[in-house]
C-alpha cells in the first residue's frame, strides 16, 4: 500500500530524492549525479570529451531497445525482427570493440552510458536465449561473435554495485512476458527454455536442477564466478530461508492451498493465495531437512529426510501431494536478486528437488 501511494501504476524503479519522486530510471540516475556531486563521490558522467559519442550510445540504446521490443513481442515476421536486432547488436559490438583504454562504453571507466544500456542488455541475453535461442552471453573463453558485447558484461560484473542487482535468466523470463503483454516463441528456444525452466539441460542427461549440478547450467549462462564456490552458496540459501522461515513456510503452503482472486496475468505471481494450514507442519519439517541437506551434504541428511517422509506418507497420498506441490511451488519462485543470489538459487531450488 505504501508503495502503490508513491507510484499508483505500480511500475519500478521509483526512487524519493529530497522529497520529489521520480519514476524513471534515467532520470533517478541523471537527479542523483546531480545531487551528489560533491568532492569524495565518483562523478559517472562522460568527460566532456566523450559527450558528443555518449549521445550517439544513447540514441543507440533506443535503437537496440526498439529492435529486441520487436523480435521478442512480434509474430508478424520474426526472422526480419531477427535479422534487425543482430544488425543493430553488430552496431553495439563495433562501439565496444572500438573503445579505446578498457571494456566499457567509453574506455576504462563505467559511465552512466553503461548504465544506461545494462538492464537491456542483460535481459535481452536471458530472453533471446529462452524465446527464440538466441546465445548472446557465454562462458568466459567459449566462442562467440559477440566478444567485445561479453568483455563489456565481464566489466560490469567486477562491479559490486553491479553485482547486488544482477538477477538470473530464469526471473527475467518470467518477469518479462506480463510486463510486456506476452513474448513470442520460436522453436530454435526450445532446449534453453527447457534448461533455464530447470527441466533438462542441454546434453539432455539430467534436470538442470537436479544434484549435481552442471557448470556455467549446462554451458547455458554463465555461473558467477565471484560468488561461486558451492559451499558458500550453500550457507547464502539457508541463511536467507532462515531469516524469513515462519512466512516461507506459509508462502510455499500456498500450493496446496486455494488460488487468490482475482487471478494475475503473471503466470507466478497469486498474492491472494490461501496456504493449507494443513500442509504448514510438514512444509516446515521439510524445509528443516534441506537445510541441513544444504548445510551438512546430503548424505549425512539423508536419515533425517526419510524419517520426515515417511511420516508424511503414513498421512495419506493427499497429503503427500499437498507437501510435494508446496515444494514445487516455492521452488519456482526463488527469484534474483530478490531472494538470494543466482548460486544460491540454484543450490536451494537443486536441493528442493532431491
Amino acid at each position: 500500500a505504501s508503495f502503490m501511494r508513491l507510484q499508483p501504476n505500480g511500475n519500478i524503479p521509483v526512487a524519493v530524492i529530497d522529497g520529489q519522486v521520480y519514476g524513471q530510471s534515467n532520470d533517478i540516475l541523471y537527479v542523483l549525479e546531480e545531487s551528489f556531486n560533491q568532492d569524495g563521490y565518483k562523478s559517472l558522467r562522460p568527460k566532456d570529451a566523450d559527450r558528443m559519442r555518449a549521445q550517439g550510445l544513447l540514441r543507440l540504446e533506443r535503437q537496440i531497445f526498439s529492435a529486441w521490443m520487436y523480435w521478442l513481442t512480434g509474430s508478424r515476421d520474426p526472422e526480419r525482427y531477427r535479422q534487425e536486432f543482430i544488425e543493430v547488436l553488430n552496431v553495439v559490438e563495433n562501439e565496444l570493440s572500438s573503445s579505446k583504454g578498457g571494456d566499457f562504453f567509453l574506455g576504462k571507466d563505467v559511465t552512466t552510458v553503461d548504465f544506461m544500456f545494462a538492464p537491456f542488455l542483460e535481459r535481452m541475453a536471458a530472453s533471446l536465449l529462452f524465446f527464440k535461442g538466441f546465445q548472446m552471453r557465454v562462458p568466459s573463453g567459449s566462442d562467440t561473435p559477440f566478444p567485445a558485447v561479453n568483455r563489456w558484461f565481464d566489466a560490469m560484473e567486477r562491479l559490486d554495485s553491479y553485482r547486488l542487482t544482477k538477477s538470473d535468466y530464469y526471473t527475467h523470463c518470467w518477469d518479462l512476458p506480463p510486463q510486456l503483454g506476452g513474448c513470442t516463441y520460436e522453436d530454435n528456444g526450445s532446449p534453453f527454455e527447457s534448461a533455464i525452466n530447470g527441466d533438462k539441460t542441454l546434453d539432455g542427461t539430467q534436470g538442470s536442477w537436479e544434484l549435481p549440478l552442471q557448470p556455467h547450467n549446462g554451458g547455458v549462462e554463465p555461473d558467477w564466478g565471484w560468488c561461486n564456490e558451492d559451499g558458500m552458496a550453500r550457507r547464502e540459501a539457508v541463511e536467507r530461508l532462515s531469516a524469513n522461515f515462519e512466512n516461507v513456510v506459509k508462502f510455499a503452503a500456498r500450493g496446496a492451498g486455494k488460488k487468490g482472486m482475482p487471478p494475475f496475468s503473471a503466470a507466478l505471481a497469486d498474492p491472494n493465495a490461501v496456504p493449507s494450514v494443513a500442509m504448514e507442519c510438514s512444509v516446515d519439517i521439510m524445509l528443516r531437512a534441506v537445510s541441513t541437506a544444504m548445510l551438512t551434504g546430503c548424505p549425512s541428511a539423508e536419515a533425517g529426510i526419510s524419517e520426515a517422509v515417511d511420516t508424511i506418507i503414513s498421512a495419506g497420498d493427499q497429503h503427500k501431494e499437498g507437501v510435494v506441490s508446496s515444494l514445487a511451488y516455492l521452488r519456482e519462485r526463488v527469484g534474483v536478486p530478490r531472494d538470494m543470489r543466482l548460486p544460491a538459487a540454484r543450490q536451494f531450488r537443486a536441493h528442493l528437488n532431491w
